[in-house]
């Protein structure tokens, strides 16, 4: 059985220079593009950032990976990574992933729904008010940031004290930056500031949960709907409670994975309807009719959220335009053959989703922004993959939606901008998210 087309090019480097390069100006589907086409192959191999890869794209192997491939390959983790969450190297990615699901499921059943929605309206009618009216200008990343980090912590940890929710959001941007950081940990390098402040954001976890564990025991029905009281109280199939690190590790994972990822969309969302004068009348109008049929009501329920069609169309083909993340990678844990080619045991696979979503083969004329795309029975399944399929669907991808589309409304019903850097470019800092270079400064005018 061969092995997939390709090569290693550099010694020891391979390809990784004109990866990188191509990842930090979000153009990773240029790259696969154009050795797809060589190779006449939508899976080849390379080798980056020291390891052999075999890099995949296209719908069928969207469907692979998120479906078939749990018992082949699993989540790849760099040394950065595994250091900054020590508790993976003990807890198995896919165990991780099926207690994600669940707990996040809680929050999202049809109980705790309906408060959530609460939360998030109040909160962005808040942070708008408190942070956007009567400012002549902003800079809109920084501040929406700051908000869906406010409300991660508030769902994830139940913490509602603005000084202990900055605090914790200042260790927290130091502590992502450590992510994909070269792993030196000396005094001034990235990843040393990160493994300090990693530190220090777990002194102050076992404080709150100690303080947490305590009011369960006074209290065993506290009526807490946040994550980290349902992670004190989970227990596997075996009656086994989380470790105090596990707890931690999850916890930091949630919130880095939804406040972040959510702000990013929030932001080129705001630069795209900007840009978009035809598509920003018609979402105007899908959110006052909603606002027209609330009233009296003046908090968003979860039918409201329905009503927003249009709303998430755009933004699905914000995300299908400009991905927030451009791929994931993976390794295998077996030999196996995909597509009559020989994947050997711990080889690195990355999965390029733009290389997909900007394929004219699947999304005709892939340049044109259209979000009629999504509308309808949208697009052919595992063609745009923002938040993965299948049993590997991002478990925080309904919690996102809601908090984009909540955001949005208030935004909408109260503001208008204009962008000071029209010519704005977006990139890919620290090779991770898509993020405007001076973070879409705007000059605001109330409705």
């Amino acid at each position: 059985m061969p092995l997939a087309p390709g090569t290693f090019g550099w010694p020891i480097i391979g390809e990784t220079i004109q990866f990188l390069i191509s990842l930090y100006y979000g153009l990773v589907h240029e790259f696969v593009q154009e050795r797809t086409k060589k190779y006449n192959s939508h899976v080849f191999k390379t080798s980056l950032l020291g390891q052999k890869v075999v890099i995949f794209s296209g719908p069928a192997a969207n469907k692979f990976i998120f479906t078939q491939g749990n018992k082949l390959i699993i989540g790849w983790r760099p040394k950065s990574v595994q250091k900054l969450f020590p508790s993976t190297s003990f807890v198995p990615i896919e165990h991780d992933t099926k207690r994600a699901h669940n707990v996040i499921s809680y929050l999202l059943n049809s109980q705790n729904v309906e408060r959530l929605i609460s939360t998030m309206d109040n909160m962005s009618h808040l942070h708008l008010k408190n942070h956007w009216k009567c400012k002549n200008e902003v800079i809109v990343y920084d501040l929406v940031k700051l908000f869906t980090f406010s409300l991660s912590i508030r769902a994830f940890m139940g913490i509602e004290e603005s000084d202990k929710i900055l605090n914790l959001y200042e260790k927290f941007k130091i502590f992502t930056q450590g992510l994909l950081a070269v792993d030196i940990n000396l005094p001034g390098t990235t990843f040393y500031k990160a493994m300090k402040a990693g530190n220090e954001l777990r002194k102050q976890m076992k404080i709150i949960i100690k303080q947490r564990r305590a009011e369960l025991s006074e209290n065993p029905n506290l009526s807490k709907v946040d994550v980290l009281t349902q992670m004190i109280n989970d227990q596997d199939e075996d009656g086994k409670y989380m470790s105090e690190v596990e707890i931690e590790d999850k916890v930091f994972g949630f919130i880095i994975g939804s406040y972040d990822t959510t702000a990013t969309t929030i932001t080129l969302t705001m630069k795209y309807l900007q840009q978009k004068p035809e598509f920003f009348n018609e979402i105007i109008q899908e959110q006052n009719e909603i606002s027209r049929q609330m009233m009296p009501r003046k908090e968003l329920c979860w039918n409201d959220i329905q009503k927003m069609r249009k709303t998430w169309s755009f933004v699905n083909e914000v995300l299908r335009n400009t991905p927030v993340v451009q791929g994931i990678f993976r390794e295998a844990i077996e030999d196996f053959t995909y597509e009559d080619f020989y994947i050997p045991k711990g080889w690195k696979i990355y999965l390029s989703f733009g290389a997909t979503q900007k394929n004219g083969e699947y999304f005709p004329n892939p340049t044109k922004f259209d979000p009629s795309r999504f509308e309808g029975n949208g697009q052919v399944p595992y063609t745009s993959v923002p938040f993965g399929g299948g049993h590997r669907m991002c478990p925080g991808k309904e919690f996102a939606r809601i908090l984009i589309l909540v955001f949005l409304h208030h935004l909408l019903k109260n503001f208008r901008w204009e962008p000071k850097i029209p010519s704005e470019k977006i990139l890919y800092p620290f090779f991770l998210l898509a993020i405007p270079t001076d973070g879409y400064p705007i000059t605001l005018s109330a409705v």
